[in-house]
């Protein structure tokens, strides 16, 4: 047996075959995991969104949208606009109460899925679409809505090809 200190001519021999599987099993996983394919989504209709010169994509979350006469999350019609604002009998506390409603919805469903999945429920993000002849008024109310709903992320959806 060949040994550090050893003065004999033994050689040792390194079979490198099942670190070659391991390194192949380990690339195979993570070409599998990674994904380059961007996030399209495709705004409702009559938002006509503003512009961004932003490269970054976005993730797979919840969307508001906001048309000129109503507001979405993901399909669902949740609240009307009337005059650019929505009317004084859905607001509450400055916050748009049938928004809230159904975000709290949608935040205990994530809570419930984390804690089925051993994970701890973390404050949410939303992808919020807008059309860009609304007041800042409306976009406060909204956000205030998903803020109370401890969804407290924002991503702003913009028209990368306008000028």
């Amino acid at each position: 047996m060949a040994s550090a200190g050893s003065s004999s001519d033994e050689s040792i021999s390194l079979n490198i075959m099942p670190m070659m599987d391991v390194f192949s099993i380990l690339i195979t996983f993570l070409l599998m995991s990674y994904s380059s394919d961007p996030v399209i989504v495709d705004p409702k209709q009559g938002i006509e969104l503003p512009g961004s010169m932003t490269l970054v994509g976005l993730d797979e979350i919840p969307t508001i949208a906001v048309t000129k006469t109503d507001i979405f999350v993901n399909a669902n019609q949740i609240a009307s606009i009337v005059g650019g604002d929505v009317p004084e009998s859905q607001r509450s506390q400055g916050a748009i109460k049938s928004l809230y409603d159904e975000l709290i919805k949608l935040k205990e469903t994530n809570d419930r899925l984390a804690e089925a999945q051993g994970q701890k429920p973390k404050l949410g993000s939303l992808v919020m679409e807008m059309d860009k002849s609304h007041v800042f008024k409306l976009v406060k109310r909204v956000m205030l809505s998903a803020q109370q709903a401890e969804f407290v992320t924002f991503k702003l959806m913009v028209d990368k090809n306008s000028e």
